[in-house]
């Protein structure tokens, strides 16, 4: 496997990935609601705005990780 420095790195780009994984699905969703907002005559400042992603933080990558570890760490 390699040593914990290793296991800590791949843990912290595994979870980087999947939050960015997660921020690609939802931008794709946004993108869709406002074209069907555009073509339905409802797209406005406001839907826009509420449309914008949130961006991860290194914290919600260290949440994650955390998470993943935790899954390896226990025996279930």
């Amino acid at each position: 496997m390699g040593n914990p420095f290793e296991l800590r790195f791949k843990l912290l780009e595994m979870a980087q990935g999947y939050l960015q994984e997660q921020a690609y699905k939802k931008q794709n969703l946004n993108q869709q609601a406002w074209e069907l907002a555009q073509e339905q005559g409802t797209a406005t400042v406001e839907l826009l705005n509420t449309l914008q992603p949130e961006s991860y933080s290194i914290g919600d990558i260290k949440a994650k990780a955390e998470e993943l570890y935790e899954f390896v760490a226990t025996k279930k």
